[in-house]
């Protein structure tokens, strides 16, 4: 009997992906917020891996890689070289400090939906 339910609801969800327009709207109800919620929970991390290794990087009296970033990502950062939402990663460097990030779920660097991870920079 429950063979014959998820069967069923498996039929009908591949019905709904198949119109156009009810994928849309399982995409923006179902797969999104999901997607989302993982990205919110997974980048936070990704981002302290990625300063714990740029600041073995300061240690070696290396600069930041700050015009090569992408490069550096590619080569020496060992997670994966874009975000969640399939964005970039992004650095900036203060005086004092720096900034890795992820511009979140809309794309956009300086909102609300903005991943951060400040680290000092030691000298």
């Amino acid at each position: 009997m429950i063979k014959k339910i998820l069967l069923l609801a498996l039929a009908v969800f591949a019905v709904g992906m198949a119109v156009p327009s009810t994928r849309a709207r399982i995409q923006e109800e179902a797969v999104y917020p999901v997607r989302d919620a993982i990205g919110n929970r997974l980048v936070p991390r990704r981002l302290d891996a990625m300063a714990n290794q740029l600041d073995v990087r300061l240690s070696r009296g290396e600069g930041l890689p700050s015009d090569a970033f992408p490069g550096w990502l590619r080569i020496y950062y060992s997670g994966p070289e874009l975000d969640p939402w399939d964005n970039v990663w992004f650095i900036q460097a203060g005086r004092s400090n720096y900034t890795v990030g992820s511009v979140g779920a809309d794309g956009e660097q300086g909102t609300d939906d903005d991943i951060l991870e400040t680290r000092p920079l030691r000298r």
